[in-house]
C-alpha cells in the first residue's frame, strides 16, 4: 500500500501515442502540428480549472502562474515513457553502492520526471519535505504513481511554486505577483534553485512565456 495519499485521476485528457502522431506528423490543414498540441493544452487546463484554482488558493499563489506552468508542461512525451525510463534507471541503480557510484550509465531514478505537469521525483520529494536520497525504489515508485493523478500532481506543483516564491523572497506581495516576479518564478521552476539571481536573469524564457500568454490563461480559467 502506498504511503502517499493521492486521489484517483479526475478523468483529465491523457496525452498518448495517437496525440504524439497527430502533433508530429499531421499537417496543420488536417488539424495536426502546433495547433493540435495547443488545443490539448487548452483543454487540459480548462478541465482542471477547479483543481488549479483550489491548489493556488491553498498555497496563496496566483492561479494564472500555476495555470501557465500546467499549460507549458502538459503534452509532449506520452506518460508511459516516464515509467519505462524509471524502471530502466532503477535497475541500473540497484546496487551495490560502489557499482552505483562508478558503473551506472543512466541518471538516478529520482531524476525521472512524472505527471501530466512534469516534475522530477527528486523535486517532488523535497517539496513534500522528504529526502529523495534516502527513499527506496518502492517509495519513489509510489510517489511516481501519485504524481500521475492530476489532483495530487497539481497540488505538488503549486506547493513547489510557493516554495520557489519564498526562496527568492517574493512572498510579501502574495497572492499577487508583478509580471517581473512571475518571470523570475517561472524561470526558477524551469532552471532550479541552484542558480544565483544574476545567473537566473540571464535566461527567463520560461517565465517570459507565462507573462506573454497571461491573457490566454485568464480566459482558460474563466
Amino acid at each position: 500500500m502506498s504511503e502517499f495519499i493521492c486521489e484517483e485521476s479526475n478523468d483529465s485528457p491523457v496525452w498518448g501515442l495517437v496525440d504524439l502522431f497527430a502533433w508530429k506528423t499531421l499537417p496543420q490543414q488536417l488539424g495536426g502540428g502546433k495547433q493540435y498540441i495547443q488545443a490539448f493544452k487548452d483543454n487540459w487546463v480548462k478541465h482542471n480549472k477547479t483543481t488549479i484554482l483550489a491548489a493556488a488558493a491553498r498555497y496563496n499563489i496566483p492561479p494564472l502562474l500555476l495555470a501557465g506552468v500546467c499549460w507549458i508542461e502538459v503534452g509532449g512525451d506520452p506518460n508511459f515513457i516516464d515509467g519505462v525510463a524509471f524502471e530502466v534507471r532503477s535497475f541500473d541503480w540497484s546496487g551495490p553502492d560502489w557499482v552505483d557510484r562508478n558503473l551506472t550509465i543512466t541518471r538516478h531514478p529520482a531524476k525521472t520526471s512524472f505527471g501530466a505537469v512534469s516534475i522530477q521525483l527528486r523535486t517532488a520529494a523535497e517539496t513534500l519535505g522528504l529526502d529523495p536520497g534516502k527513499m527506496s525504489t518502492d517509495q519513489l515508485r509510489d510517489l511516481a504513481d501519485c504524481l500521475q493523478r492530476d489532483v495530487f500532481n497539481v497540488d505538488v506543483v503549486a506547493r513547489h511554486l510557493r516554495q520557489l516564491i519564498e526562496h527568492d523572497k517574493l512572498h510579501g506581495s502574495l497572492p499577487e505577483l508583478s509580471m517581473d516576479q512571475v518571470r523570475i518564478v517561472g524561470a526558477r521552476y524551469n532552471r532550479g534553485v541552484g542558480l544565483s539571481m544574476e545567473e537566473l536573469l540571464k535566461n527567463t524564457s520560461y517565465g517570459d512565456f507565462i507573462v506573454k500568454f497571461w491573457p490566454r490563461f485568464t480566459e482558460l480559467l474563466k
